[in-house]
């Protein structure tokens, strides 16, 4: 019985720790996490520095980041070459 207590409460709190960690990812994280899930290796999503990118940002009134020309990626699916990021926020998480 106090066994199955502790791994409940153990899980209890790992769940708590994931959605704390969700709730604490940085705008250039989420776009080196965007890379990383389309197929870029994860040595040049972490090497990569994204920007903030004002003017498209005012234009599309969100926020738009971009990569440096040496680490935008091709789309697999699409062909296209893939630069600039729209991050949008949603309960406080950018994605």
């Amino acid at each position: 019985m106090k066994g199955k207590l502790v791994k409940a409460l153990a899980g209890v709190v790992i769940v708590l720790f994931l959605v704390c960690l969700f709730f604490t990812v940085s705008v250039k994280n989420a776009v080196r996490a965007n890379m990383m899930v389309h197929g870029v290796s994860p040595v040049s999503a972490f090497h990569c520095n994204p920007k903030f990118s004002p003017k498209t940002s005012k234009s599309l009134q969100i926020p738009v980041y971009y990569v440096p020309d040496k680490y935008p990626y091709k789309d697999g699916s699409t062909g296209v070459r893939t630069s600039t990021f729209a991050i949008r926020t949603y309960l406080g998480t950018e994605t």
